[in-house]
């Protein structure tokens, strides 16, 4: 199950580093940059971590079952303890999404709706971050929908890494090109009127001109292992139960849990002489994760709900082996809560920290004000599994291939008593 743990942990990844005010940082430009990495956030985030759900969810539905016969009821329980062993390939497709660069058009009904610039009887009331973050917009917008190569353009990268890929991708915003699009804004007169212009210039050319994105943590197999207890059976039904307590893996995972149960219920006993075993099976996972990562201590609080139904049959060849197959519909759920910080890199070109240093110096204090995010991300699929099975006396061996969104390989070794 370990690798199934660091896996979680690259979710953390979109949002690793620290902020904070500097005596020679511009204030206008650290909010302005807090605002631009939540819409990056925003825009980009789900896209960055759905490849990390489908490996999630595709390796943790793998050997739930090596055979589909269960006898109707015996004179005492059985139970059938296994580990149950997953590997994997990432699929190129996964490692690798097309960023979005957040931008607005500008619409000057928009200063008065977003309540940027307020004029009422005590007079005119302006909420200045929020309009260099509005203007801001405006200039990503006119710089993207510009020509490649003519003043102010803005080229977005084609594609950026998810959190299964590798090669670091950044919005590069050339100060050259900020400069031409500010001067051209249909508003730029506005701004000199409101006394805003020089503050909107000293903002903005203040501001980094690389926003490096998240680099993904480069997995290109999957590997996990999970204890599986079997217990059976009353009227063709069996239970499964899976469990990891609570455990400290480092400072590179943290705390980890992992547990789940299901039911087993044989579809073939109602039927004289059956030509094959079938059974139809329900089985619900949860897990939990929480760490503080990296040198500002971001927080990282997750929790994954999985949900599989399948159908799988089975046949016993001359009683030599059994081979099996089964059709999964699977579900999860992940939600997350993350506390975070700009990217040391960041604030290194905002003169928040003092390079190369990664803690606060006399006249470099520090965050004070970290943001939190939620990210809620669904995921479902349907699945494939054939597989074959050998009980040797009291002992298991079983070999699976797993056909969804992320093709395992899954192997059982256990112990019937």
């Amino acid at each position: 199950m370990k690798k199934i743990k660091n896996i979680l942990i690259f979710i953390i990844l979109i949002v690793s580093s620290t902020q904070v005010f500097s005596q020679t940082a511009n204030n206008f430009s650290v909010e302005l940059a807090r605002y631009f990495s939540k819409d990056i956030f925003e825009l980009n985030g789900v896209n960055f971590l759905q490849p990390v759900v489908r490996v999630v969810n595709s390796t943790s539905n793998v050997g739930f079952y090596h055979n589909a016969y269960i006898p109707h009821k015996v004179d005492k329980p059985y139970f059938k303890f296994s580990v149950e062993m997953m590997f994997g390939l990432t699929p190129e497709s996964e490692k690798s999404y097309s960023p979005k660069m957040p931008n607005t058009p500008y619409n000057s009904d928009d200063l008065q709706n977003l309540k940027l610039i307020q004029v009422g009887f005590d007079g005119i009331k302006i909420d200045t971050v929020g309009l260099i973050h509005y203007f801001f917009l405006n200039l990503m917008y006119d710089g993207i929908n510009r020509t490649p190569g003519t003043p102010g353009s803005i080229v977005v990268p084609k594609k950026a890494p998810t959190a299964m890929g590798n090669n670091a991708t950044a919005f590069e915003l050339r100060a050259t090109a900020l400069d031409s699009l500010i001067r051209s804004h249909p508003a730029y007169s506005l701004m000199k009127q409101l006394g805003l212009a020089d503050t909107v210039l000293n903002s903005i050319s203040s501001f980094p001109q690389i926003f490096n994105l998240p680099p993904g943590g480069n997995i290109n197999s999957i590997q996990a292992g999970v204890p599986q207890l079997v217990i059976g059976s009353l009227f063709g039904t069996e239970l499964l139960l899976r469990y990891i307590p609570k455990i400290n893996l480092g400072e590179n995972i943290g705390d980890f849990t992992f547990w789940g149960v299901g039911l087993s219920h044989s579809l073939s006993q109602y039927f004289s002489e059956p030509p094959f075993e079938a059974v139809i099976q329900s089985v619900y996972q949860s897990t939990n994760l929480s760490n503080k990562v990296g040198v500002t201590n971001a927080e990282l609080n997750a929790k994954a709900n999985m949900l599989n139904v399948n159908l799988h049959l089975s046949k016993n060849i001359k009683s030599w082996f059994d081979v099996y197959a089964g059709f999964s519909y699977e579900k999860i759920n992940i939600k997350s809560t993350y506390k975070y910080y700009l990217p040391v890199e960041i604030q290194w070109q905002l003169k928040l920290l003092e390079h190369p240093n990664y803690n606060p110096t006399h006249g470099y204090p520090g965050d004070v004000n970290p943001q939190i995010a939620l990210v809620n991300i669904d995921d479902s699929q349907y699945k494939f599994s054939f597989g074959i099975s050998k009980e040797y006396y009291n002992f298991i061996g079983a070999l699976n291939l797993n056909i969804s969104q992320v093709t395992i390989l899954g192997a059982s070794i256990g112990y019937r008593f």
